[in-house]
């Protein structure tokens, strides 16, 4: 197998890469990017179709990737989110090695061995940028589902025609499993959707999208510390939506068009679902989740001394009405009699790091790191979620962190060489 020898590796090419890779570019680091598949794979790759951005085009932060100036109140297309970082990729001559798989990290003698499918490549220092999320979870009851019925995670997903004929049963009520069942009720599908206690956003809120207020209120700056329970940083985030311009999405908005809300699954005997009937339960969650967020602007809006105007009826979008809770729950699904033929799984996703052989984790397997510095000298991470802030995992916050990694590599460049001279 050949061999290739760098200053440092960096293992994915998505937004957190690329950011990494810009700042070392900048400051003349030689390095490699490898990625299983090409640049923004899982953008583009593993969405739906119809997929865009949930945060408005003003949380693009890159550095030097939009080339163009777009509306920063609108809502980036997958298709085009893409391209951004295909041609950012480009401005900078990335050096990026697509279609490489790493198999394992590990250490020989002083440099870090990355075996990978291709070749083995050797480096001083590796940056770990693929994210939090890697593999979709499946609940177990629904992972032996037989041939009558099509599994689909949310990253299978692609538009409702690709389906089999008949109802469909999506599973999870985060933003992914809300904008799924949306479009294939929108499509003319029987749609039954599967919620827990995701909470409701509303798009906007006295005058500014609900990203403005968590930045102007230093939510996207809070640290994993602030968090009661650590388990905190995988939960899912709030249903909401980019699509069409931006609004609030809302499960009892989703009922009232027609699809037909459940409680969580207990279990599965054949066809039939055994679910807990907490349906309102969950509804309640979803409101109290939106009613909190206006109290919170409205606090910071007073205590801060400025003005907004007070809420349109079209932000408080959502809410529930007098007969919103007036239904029978669900005890029993029969997908066979329902003729549901697709199960879509939108129940969130694992990461899995075991191809890293260092003792750099905690008790759930997640990395240890001081704003992704490990205890390993020269092992870091990027993008994961909750990793130094809020925004760390997401695209508005992971040039600040890229910056501040590509820093501390290069310190460490500095200090290996005056060792090596020294010698």
């Amino acid at each position: 197998m050949r061999k290739t020898k760098t200053d440092v590796i960096v293992i994915g090419a998505g937004q957190a890469g690329l950011a990494i890779s810009y700042y070392l570019t900048k400051a003349k680091i030689e390095h490699i990017i490898l990625e299983r598949g090409s640049i923004a794979n899982a953008w583009k790759n593993e969405r739906w179709d119809s997929f865009c951005l949930v945060t408005p085009n003003w949380t693009i932060t890159l550095p030097d990737a939009l080339d163009s100036p777009v509306d920063p109140d609108a809502f980036m297309q997958k298709d085009d989110f893409v391209r951004l970082l295909e041609n950012w990729a480009k401005s900078f001559r990335a050096p990026v090695m697509e279609g490489v798989c790493v198999s394992d990290l590990s250490r020989t003698g002083d440099e870090f061995e990355i075996v990978t499918d291709s070749r083995v490549f050797f480096a001083n220092q590796v940056i770990i940028a693929t994210a939090t999320y890697q593999r979709p979870k499946i609940p177990q009851m629904l992972s032996n589902l037989d041939s009558r019925w099509e599994l689909k995670t949310a990253i299978d997903y692609k538009n409702p025609d690709s389906l089999k004929e008949g109802a469909v049963l999506v599973v999870g009520s985060g933003q992914s499993g809300c904008q799924i069942a949306e479009e294939l009720n929108n499509a003319g599908r029987s749609t039954f959707l599967s919620i827990g206690n995701t909470g409701r956003l509303p798009r906007r809120y006295r005058g500014a999208d609900c990203i403005k207020w968590q930045l102007e209120m230093g939510w996207l700056d809070r640290s994993a510390d602030f968090l009661s329970d650590p388990n905190k940083r995988f939960s899912g985030d709030p249903h909401l939506s980019g699509k069409n311009g931006g609004y609030t999405l809302s499960l009892h908005e989703l009922q009232s068009s027609g699809i037909k809300l459940l409680g969580r699954i207990d279990s599965r005997d054949g066809s039939i679902l055994e679910l807990r009937g907490d349906v309102k339960t969950a509804l309640q969650a979803s409101d109290r989740y939106a009613m909190e967020f206006r109290r919170s602007v409205d606090e910071f809006i007073s205590n801060s001394g400025r003005t907004a105007p007070l809420p349109t009826s079209s932000e408080l979008r959502g809410e529930p009405d007098d007969s919103a809770f007036d239904f029978e729950e669900i005890e029993h699904l029969d997908l066979l009699s329902e003729n549901i033929s697709t199960v879509i799984v939108a129940t969130g996703f694992e990461f899995d790091f075991s191809w890293v052989k260092f003792p750099v984790f905690d008790e759930t397997g997640y990395p240890k790191t001081n704003r992704g510095v490990t205890s390993v000298p020269g092992l870091y991470f990027m993008g994961l979620n909750w990793m130094y802030k809020r925004k760390s995992g997401i695209i508005y916050g992971v040039a600040d962190d890229a910056e501040y990694i590509a820093e501390r590599v290069s310190t460490s460049k500095q200090r290996y060489y005056s060792a090596v001279a020294e010698r």
